[in-house]
């Protein structure tokens, strides 16, 4: 005799909403990017890991940076001497002055490190190694190099333009400018979105390539035994550099525009044609896939800032003593006291979080689920509460999938 069918147990709701929180938390530990912060290879104790994150000595390195390329300017246009030996005191203390400090600012990093390889992972240590030991060769052991060469040959100093040369090791200084842009956001973000727009400027400018080959090739043929074939349509080359220079860039385009009106009027009226297409659509066109890439760089780089922003607020919210137990779990109770309290309110109301409105969603934000007595939030989840509350929000599909979910509940 068959067994009786019996039906497998449904899972239970609670089961369900707990399911669907272990798959969200994976998947937002899948797709989460940890924030490189070379910081974390340092010690965690020890002078020379505390000033290499100090922020002073962060800022004091570019401002040194900053005095550094203003003086290269300085010495070029001041400075006599061909090598460092040979000019004024004051150009020779100087210089010495900016080698000692980089290399004193690169050993402090170095030794800042736990494991000394770790330094390789690091792109700016490596780009400042470079740096720092060029100076180091040019500054001190070129010229020890020159004074032996001055003693053995009778203080000669050989060909002038070797001097030359070595005076130009100088200008790599000038890349560690780079490490401003970390202190100038808005000139990084100018700089990312051209590089994001690269592919497109590469196609635009395909483009014009192909209308001036085309052009030129007209142009070429529509001149022969012409006046403008010897000065500017001779041939497919010239004609395209003609065309680049005073009709795409309009360059003294009226002394052009001139001399072709006085041979024919059909080349006007093709030149016409050209400009309408390269310098008016073409160019224009360029300019307008820069603009587009650098706003939406911009409006990412706006978002991160805001967002790095957010959370370091809420951190010192959380420092003010949102969480009074310690058990890195925020109560109903807990977040009450916390609006009673004027600097917390101060600090939400900086991000831009309506605080009044907030007390209205105490109910629903804290509202039990499976059973419990009592909701309680982790920092994580606290933090991410606060985050969709701000004024600035927009609604997405989630939102509304949520609050149906809420509905239906």
């Amino acid at each position: 005799m068959p067994a009786p069918y019996t039906a497998a147990p449904c899972p239970s709701r609670s089961t369900s909403l707990e399911l669907i929180a272990q798959v969200k938390d994976q998947v937002k530990e899948n797709i989460r990017k940890d924030e490189y912060d070379v910081s974390s290879f340092y010690h965690r104790k020890g002078f020379c890991q505390w000033l290499a994150r100090h922020p002073r000595f962060e800022n004091l390195t570019l401002l040194v940076i900053g005095l550094n390329a203003l003086w290269i300017w300085v010495d070029t246009d001041l400075n006599p001497g061909p090598m460092l030996i040979m000019s004024p005191p004051v150009f020779q203390f100087a210089e010495h002055f900016f080698c000692c400090y980089f290399s004193y600012e690169w050993t402090i990093r170095f030794l800042a490190f736990k494991r000394k390889r770790d330094c390789l992972r690091d792109f700016w240590f490596v780009f400042d190694s470079f740096l720092v030991w060029t100076m180091i060769i040019e500054t001190w052991m070129m010229s020890a190099v020159f004074l032996v060469a001055m003693g053995s040959i009778g203080g000669g100093m050989g060909n002038a333009s070797i001097l030359r040369i070595a005076r130009l090791l100088r200008l790599t200084r000038m890349a560690r400018m780079a490490r401003l842009l970390r202190a100038l956001p808005e000139l990084l973000i100018l700089i990312k979105g051209m590089v994001a727009a690269l592919r497109s400027v590469c196609f635009a400018l395909g483009l014009l390539v192909l209308i001036l080959y085309v052009f030129g090739i007209a142009f070429t043929q529509l001149c022969v035994d012409t006046g403008l074939e010897a000065d500017w349509f001779g041939s497919v080359p010239r004609s395209m550099h003609t065309l680049l220079v005073y009709g795409a860039l309009m360059d003294e385009i009226s002394q052009l525009v001139a001399e072709i009106e006085g041979e024919s009027y059909l080349l006007l009226f093709v030149f016409y044609v050209f400009i309408l297409l390269a310098a008016l659509t073409v160019m224009n066109m360029l300019i307008g896939v820069i603009c587009e890439m650098v706003l939406k760089v911009g409006a990412s780089e706006r978002q991160q800032a805001t967002q790095s922003f957010v959370t370091e607020k809420l951190t010192d919210l959380i420092n003010t003593g949102a969480d009074e137990n310690n058990d890195n779990l925020i109560s109903k109770d807990e977040f009450i006291k916390m609006l009673n309290n004027k600097e917390a309110t101060a600090i939400l109301n900086d991000v831009n979080i309506d605080v009044i409105g907030l007390v209205d969603f105490i109910d629903i934000i804290f509202e039990p689920v499976n059973g419990e007595e009592e909701k309680l939030l982790t920092l994580p989840e606290f933090m991410k509460v606060i985050l969709d509350l701000r004024g600035d929000q927009m609604a997405k599909v989630r939102d509304l999938m949520a609050m149906k979910q809420y509905i239906h509940g």
